[in-house]
């Protein structure tokens, strides 16, 4: 018995090898690829808002956008009216966290009623990085930035 216990217990060994080595691997891959993911989804964040901008030029409920980058993890979005809307978003790997308040009319008290959703960096078995809602019953998936993007967008400007 007791060299099957020990043929049992060797086993497992590499079998934990294993995982600490794919644990590490991935974290390895959050960690070289999170930043420039990071930095694509604000670039294309940025496009569509511009794009909002232009499409609204003239209109009598366009309302300036301002696009603020913080710090290289973090960037604030603001708008007055129609809607307002006060988001933050920063990046500290593996995680995204949007905190924002927003409302139909003008800017009403942006620190009442604010919300957070939080993404986090998952490496798929083929080593694809991509970003999870963290909460929710059905979390949805973003394996391209600009997809992220514009799930942004539309949380901020829909009613």
């Amino acid at each position: 018995m007791d060299c099957e216990a020990r043929t049992g217990h060797q086993a497992k060994r590499p079998r934990s090898s294993r995982k600490l080595r794919r644990s590490q691997h991935q974290t390895e891959i959050v960690t070289t690829q999170g930043k420039p993911f990071f930095t694509a989804f604000l670039i294309s964040l940025e496009d569509d808002i511009n794009e909002i901008k232009r499409q609204l030029q003239g209109d009598v409920t366009s309302s300036d956008t301002l696009f603020k980058t913080n710090s290289p993890t973090e960037v604030t979005l603001t708008r007055s009216r129609f809607p307002w809307f006060d988001a933050r978003i920063t990046h500290q790997d593996p995680i995204l966290v949007l905190d924002y308040a927003k409302g139909l009319g003008v800017a009403g008290d942006a620190t009442l009623d604010r919300k957070s959703c939080h993404f986090t960096f998952h490496v798929d078995d083929d080593d694809t990085l991509t970003l999870e809602e963290s909460f929710g019953d059905n979390p949805r998936r973003f394996r391209q930035p600009e997809d992220l993007a514009r799930h942004i967008v539309e949380l901020l400007f829909q009613p």
